[in-house]
């Protein structure tokens, strides 16, 4: 078990030490990655045996425990994907900032967990849905994990726009095209200020779960993709993923650098689903 208080800091280095992950780009000096990699090698063992003693809570559709499937009507342009059935990850009650950093870093993506230290821990956020907002005030909850989300970029209501619409589908093609693996039809938009997140409902950090069926897309020189011009001018609105050659646009195509942007969106795809810790509980995941 982890000492009380064992910040999300020391568990994402311990687990990148443990993982061969570099992140000399980190502004730590050598002398605490030094003390870090001690600390991280005494547990290394210990890690796997991590177990957050709780019961499990309702996804985003507020489910009974003994029914596995939503019985929502699924809309033409909220387009629910399948989760990768070899990867179980379990649905807690969480309560406490501990228990998420714990959660984080057992179930969440190592790419994404190795770009948040890279960034100098800077997160992505959105908005919670009344029914999540609901669910996370009833049963005292610091983070809950969301499941089975509609994606709904290329319908109208999302952005309340037929313009926002129709963008949306013309950039599915063109993703697809490119042979991005996220896209609007599977992709959820987040943004790296909890303040434009709040705009949507109560802000979250949000924490791709599983090594399957997570990725990133943003725009090149930054900013939101809708509206267009969100965040300001950019020079281009060229899509940018994780997978980008880093020879033809640099650090651009490093998601660590999109995660230091000012209100950038982030388009993200979680087929697992995502944890959603609120944002008020940041300051306590970073330190």
């Amino acid at each position: 078990m982890w000492a009380a208080g064992a910040s999300l800091i020391f568990l994402l280095e311990s687990h990148l030490l443990i993982y061969g992950y570099c992140y000399s780009s980190h502004p730590k000096s050598k002398s605490h990655h030094a003390t870090v990699q001690a600390r991280a090698e005494a547990l290394s063992e210990k890690r796997r045996d991590v177990i957050i003693s709780s019961i499990g809570v309702a996804s985003s559709y507020l489910l009974p425990p003994w029914q596995t499937s939503s019985p929502s009507l699924v809309l033409p342009y909220n387009i629910i994907s399948p989760a990768y059935a070899d990867e179980k990850i379990p649905s807690l009650r969480i309560t406490s900032t501990r228990e998420a950093a714990q959660y984080i870093h057992r179930y969440c993506n190592p790419d994404f967990l190795s770009s948040v230290v890279k960034s100098n821990y800077n997160f992505l956020y959105r908005g919670l849905s009344i029914n999540e907002s609901e669910a996370v005030e009833r049963n005292n909850l610091a983070a809950i994990m969301v499941k089975d989300e509609p994606h709904d970029l290329l319908g109208p209501d999302t952005y309340q726009s037929s313009g926002a619409a129709s963008y949306f589908r013309s950039l599915e093609k063109d993703m697809i095209a490119n042979g991005l693996s996220v896209k609007p039809s599977n992709g959820h938009i987040a943004t790296t200020c909890p303040v434009e997140a709040s705009r949507w409902g109560t802000a979250v950090s949000i924490w791709p779960m599983g090594e399957k069926g997570v990725d990133f897309a943003w725009l090149e020189d930054g900013g939101m993709f809708w509206p267009i011009n969100g965040g300001g001018r950019r020079k281009s609105r060229s899509v940018v993923t994780p997978s980008t050659s880093l020879s033809d646009i640099g650090d651009k195509g490093e998601l660590s650098q999109a995660l230091r942007g000012d209100t950038w969106d982030v388009m993200f795809r979680a087929d697992n689903g995502f944890l959603a810790v609120s944002a008020g509980l940041d300051k306590e995941l970073r330190t």
